[in-house]
C-alpha cells in the first residue's frame, strides 16, 4: 500500500504544479484586466506597453500548462476524475489566455485614444465594464476552486450584460 499511496503523492504534486501555474495565469490576467482599464482611462502608453509585457508571460504560461498536461496524459494515463480536472483546466487555462488577449488589445485602443478628446460617460462605463470583468474572472476562477456550480452558472449569465455594456461602449467610440 505504501508504494500506492507514493505514486498518488507524486500524482496529486504534478497535478497540484499544473493547478498553480492556472492560478498564477488567472492572477495576471486580472492584473493585466485592471492595467489595461487603467491605461485606457488615463491614456497612459507606459502602462499598456507593461500590459502588453505581461500577455507575453500569460501566454508562456498557457504554453507551459499545456505542455504539463499533455506530458502528465501521457506519462500518468489519469482517468475519470483527474482526467476531466486536466481538461478543466486546459479549457480555463485557454479562456484565460483569450481574456489576457481581450485586455492587451484593450490597451492598445490607449495609443488611439491619445489623439481623440472624451466621449462623455464613456469614463463612467469603462469603469463599470472593467470592474464588471474583473469580478466575473475572481467569481469564475473562485467557483472553480471551490468546485461552486451555481457560482459558475452565475457567471455565465452575467457575461451577456457585459457583452451588452461592451457594444454598447463600443458604438459611442465609433
Amino acid at each position: 500500500m505504501q508504494n500506492g499511496q507514493h505514486i498518488r503523492s507524486a500524482f496529486d504534486k504534478a497535478l497540484e504544479g499544473i493547478q498553480a501555474n492556472m492560478l498564477k495565469m488567472g492572477g495576471l490576467v486580472e492584473a493585466n484586466i485592471i492595467s489595461a482599464a487603467k491605461a485606457l482611462e488615463e491614456r497612459d502608453v507606459e502602462l499598456a506597453e507593461k500590459v502588453r509585457e505581461r500577455d507575453r508571460q500569460i501566454d508562456n504560461l498557457e504554453e507551459l500548462i499545456n505542455d504539463g498536461i499533455s506530458r502528465f496524459i501521457a506519462q500518468e494515463s489519469p482517468v475519470a476524475t483527474d482526467l476531466r480536472v486536466l481538461l478543466s483546466i486546459l479549457k480555463v487555462s485557454n479562456n484565460l489566455e483569450r481574456i489576457g488577449d481581450h485586455a492587451k488589445n484593450t490597451a492598445k485602443r490607449t495609443h488611439v485614444l491619445l489623439h481623440l478628446k472624451d466621449i462623455e460617460n464613456s469614463q463612467a462605463a469603462l469603469r463599470r465594464l472593467s470592474k464588471d470583468v474583473q469580478l466575473m474572472l475572481k467569481d469564475a476562477l473562485d467557483a472553480y476552486i471551490n468546485r461552486d456550480a451555481d457560482l459558475a452558472l452565475d457567471v455565465i449569465a452575467r457575461d451577456t450584460e457585459v457583452d451588452e455594456l461592451y457594444s454598447g461602449l463600443f458604438r459611442e467610440f465609433l
